[in-house]
């Protein structure tokens, strides 16, 4: 027993600090990966015991200035993160699939690290969607589709900009930062005019699109372990493909549960 304790240590040991890039590695909320649990617990604990309790005898907040704000800043945020990451140069000086992680120094690849960062630090901003709806008692928007997903997103894209911010996954985080933008800028227009909300016809292909960007993630990031010689580690590529096939089958229930049955009735 003691020899199995020891070697799950010493994988732990291997995985979370010798394979860390060492660029990242005193980077904020990158120097360790119990600061990534940290926040994940953080927000597991506001979203069921301190969230709850806070707001038990408390009426609903009027935040929709905030929010308005907020939703703004992440268009912009968004915008700009995809923008610059599919500017780096995919198909001229970056392959389109099994890009390696560049290490080095270099200015490209010192950007790309530092953008997988701000990537990061985004998937923490997003906690606040759930804040603003515990605040506001919209405790029916707070479901298990919600909160697994933020949750499995924040601890992925964490532990990618610990281990590998570059490469063939910034792509897929570009790609996702598109969907974001166009989520975020629906989500200013209902919660800011709300008289237009029952006019936007387009809601259904929010999510129709975020669909679309899991099916691609997941063919993406099929070659990083079932290519020889890829140069994208397969641990980071299995992991998105693991988390972008729950994330599909989640979202299909709630788009059939949400559009298809209730066209039928």
């Amino acid at each position: 027993m003691e020899g199995v304790v020891t070697t799950v240590y010493s994988s732990y040991l291997h995985i979370a600090y010798d394979l860390a890039d060492p660029r990242t590695r005193d980077w904020f909320l990158t120097g360790s990966p119990w600061t990534l649990f940290a926040v994940l617990g953080m927000y597991l604990f506001v979203v069921k015991v301190a969230g709850p309790r806070f707001m038990k005898d408390r009426p609903a907040y009027n935040i929709d200035g905030i929010i308005a704000v907020y939703n703004i800043a992440q268009v912009t945020i968004c915008s700009y993160l995809f923008i610059t990451g599919v500017t780096f140069g995919w198909g001229t000086k970056l392959r389109f699939y099994c890009e390696p992680v560049d290490t080095s120094s270099k200015p490209l690849a010192i950007e790309m690290a530092r953008w997988s960062w701000m990537v990061y630090m985004t998937k923490i901003l997003d906690l606040l969607d759930t804040v603003f709806f515990i605040l506001r008692k919209k405790n029916s928007q707070i479901s298990f589709l919600h909160v697994f997903h933020h949750s499995l997103t924040l601890l992925i894209v964490g532990i990618l900009a610990r281990l590998t911010p570059g490469g063939h996954a910034v792509l897929d985080a570009a790609v996702n930062c598109f969907v974001h933008m166009v989520m975020y800028f629906y989500y200013f227009i209902t919660n800011t005019f709300p008289e237009y909300k029952k006019k936007i016809w387009w809601k259904k292909y929010i999510t129709q699109v975020q669909l679309v960007q899991f099916a691609f993630l997941v063919f993406h990031n099929l070659p990083t372990f079932i290519q020889r010689d890829c140069g994208f580690p397969a641990f980071a590529g299995g992991m998105i493909c693991l988390e972008n096939l729950f994330l599909f089958y989640l979202f299909s229930k709630f788009y059939v549960k949400t559009y298809w049955k209730t066209k039928e009735n």
